[in-house]
């Protein structure tokens, strides 16, 4: 009994202290399994809040109008001195429910590595069929006023500092 606790210690500083290969592998892991099995939620938190928006967007008609039937990752790579940048890319094989045909589409995913390991913030088709990563026609409206209104409050003299809008 007197062995449990330093062990117990022990094994939590060793899990504590993944690298940022770890890190960054089970992000992509996790994401993409999370995607794979319908858990939008759970994969919109491995996400950076700046692009989730735009990913709850991209993969609203995920297993509706498409629903995957495999997904494998392909490759991924970390970029920096302290591996502060990371790129996957992730090979989705779907089936269009309207048609039922097969399709693929090869995804880059973008990361950047946190202080709690790495974030997505960035998804775009590299090979293959675009369709999985469009934004369904009833929330194009919605992603124009949300683009309008980044870019409304954004804009200006770049080196005035900006204030938050008024809810006046």
């Amino acid at each position: 009994m007197r062995w449990s606790l330093p062990l117990l210690f022990a094994v939590g500083c060793v899990f504590g202290n993944l690298g940022p290969e770890e890190k960054l592998r089970d992000a992509v892991v996790g994401l993409n399994d999370e995607v794979r099995w319908n858990r939008i939620d759970l994969a919109a938190m491995r996400v950076d809040p700046g692009f989730r928006g735009q990913f709850r967007r991209t993969h609203a008609d995920w297993h509706r109008r498409f629903e995957l039937a495999d997904v494998e990752i392909i490759d991924v790579q970390t970029a920096g001195t302290e591996h502060e940048q990371a790129t996957s890319f992730v090979t989705f094989r779907w089936y269009d429910m309207s048609t039922m045909l097969l399709a693929e589409t090869t995804v880059r995913q973008r990361w950047r590595r946190t202080i709690h390991g790495y974030l997505l913030m960035e998804e775009a088709v590299s090979d293959g069929n675009p369709r999985l990563l469009e934004i369904p026609a009833r929330l194009r409206d919605e992603a124009t006023e949300a683009t309008e209104a980044d870019d409304e409050a954004t804009s200006g003299d770049p080196d005035e500092p900006q204030t938050l809008a008024s809810l006046d």
